[in-house]
């Protein structure tokens, strides 16, 4: 199918919501929704209701989205989806611990001040992440154990060619190869997840 054909997980789902599809677009959005839900300062056990809770919402109103009518990103509509869903649970969990000395006014203050410019500074970092480790995950298996560990650690930490050569035993030079090779491949395959997934 030619790319100008070719549909994105999003429109595919918009289109026709089978089972199939929703399962595909819950595959790869859950691990992103909960990042964006956890970056609202939520527990990691809320994080997990409000993630099903926006799934739903996602469920309902994903026919509904287009991006020429909000002027936006699938991704920007999705992350003041998310802040709106946190920020109501925050207000009921405020109006249902009135009595306790549990307070959730400065959280609740900071979520209704968010502009929706700051939700998308957030979802674009996040989505930055979450495709480079889909990527990752996708590829790894395609190269030695060796380049593994050698991508691995110089994006954990800020660590020299010199530093990797003498840590893995190979030489500055075996170091660069690697390291370009993975990202590389690494590029391409974030340009063809992107494409994919987006609108």
């Amino acid at each position: 199918m030619s790319q100008n054909t070719r549909y994105t997980l999003l429109k595919k789902l918009q289109n026709d919501s089978s089972e199939k599809n929703w399962e595909e677009f819950v595959q790869y959005y859950s691990p992103y929704i909960f990042v964006i839900i956890r970056r609202f300062n939520v527990g990691a056990h809320d994080s997990e209701e409000l993630l099903q809770d926006v799934l739903v919402k996602i469920w309902k109103n994903i026919s509904k989205f287009d991006a020429q009518k909000y002027e936006c990103r699938f991704r920007t509509w999705l992350g003041v989806m998310i802040r709106n869903t946190v920020f109501n649970f925050f207000k009921s969990k405020a109006s249902r611990n009135s009595r306790s000395n549990v307070n959730y006014d400065d959280i609740i203050g900071k979520l209704e001040l968010m502009t929706e410019a700051e939700v998308n500074i957030i979802s674009e970092r996040e989505w930055k992440n979450h495709i480079a480790k889909l990527a990752w995950e996708k590829l790894k298996a395609s190269f030695s154990e060796q380049t593994q560990k050698v991508f691995e650690e110089s994006i954990k930490s800020d660590i020299s060619n010199a530093e990797l050569a003498t840590k893995f035993a190979i030489s500055e030079s075996s170091v660069r190869v690697f390291k370009m090779r993975v990202r590389k491949a690494m590029h391409k395959e974030i340009i063809r997840l992107n494409s994919e997934l987006e609108t």
